[in-house]
């Protein structure tokens, strides 16, 4: 039955929001903001840090579209408040947040605040992230080193991220300054699942992961 003091929102406003999940289980809505890039245009995905087109930073108030809320109209189009309709980057941008599924064919693209490339990976059965060590020999898939991995409290063995039924998982490895996903510290290995846009902290540095459609190169005869 209808509550008649708190009336279901009709169906031309839906709220278009990522949600996330805590330790609660419940999930959270918020705003979406579309990264716009200043030096080239381009309209980014949610959450983005680095241009996918340029490889600009997008971190700055010039850089952001704004925090808008978005509604459906009559034709079940996606338009802003004043009504004007989004452009095909633009709900591309929105729709990917917050999925979990990564196809075989995904690429993970990690970018480093800060950083001005992003890492590219080709997940495999899975991948260790953390800095190398000349004394022992020790070099993780994902090498940290360049990033002031050492300034910034990662580890040699700090985590990894596993492929498992086209979902991500990360673990810690029980570093020494902690493995977090969303402000949430993770308990030492053991599996939380990373979706598209999350924000990985490992130490004090901190990583933006990205689900990237995208074909691995052909290989060369």
């Amino acid at each position: 039955m209808t509550d008649p003091l708190n009336p279901p929102a009709p169906a031309s406003q839906t709220m278009v929001a990522r949600a996330t999940t805590g330790d609660s289980g419940k999930a959270a809505n918020s705003a979406l903001t579309a990264p716009k890039c200043p030096a080239c245009g381009q309209v980014n995905r949610v959450g983005s840090l680095i241009c996918e087109n340029c490889g600009s930073s997008l971190v700055g108030e010039q850089s952001i579209v704004g925090t808008k809320r978005f509604v459906r109209n009559a034709d079940g189009e996606l338009v802003d408040e004043d009504g004007a309709k989004l452009s095909t980057d633009e709900v591309n941008a929105l729709g990917s947040a917050g999925s979990m599924t990564f196809d075989d064919d995904m690429i993970l693209r990690l970018e480093v605040e800060g950083a001005p490339t992003p890492i590219l990976v080709f997940p495999k059965g899975e991948i260790a992230l953390g800095r190398r060590d000349p004394a022992t020999g020790t070099m993780p898939d994902v090498d940290l080193t360049a990033f002031a991995a050492y300034r910034l409290g990662v580890s040699r063995k700090h985590a990894i991220i596993r492929h498992n039924q086209k979902k991500l998982e990360i673990y810690d490895l029980g570093s020494s300054n902690g493995t977090s996903v969303n402000g949430v510290k993770l308990a030492s290995h053991q599996p939380h699942p990373l979706r598209d846009g999350d924000m990985i902290t490992l130490g004090k540095m901190l990583m933006r992961a990205m689900f990237l459609q995208t074909k691995r190169p052909e290989a060369t005869e």
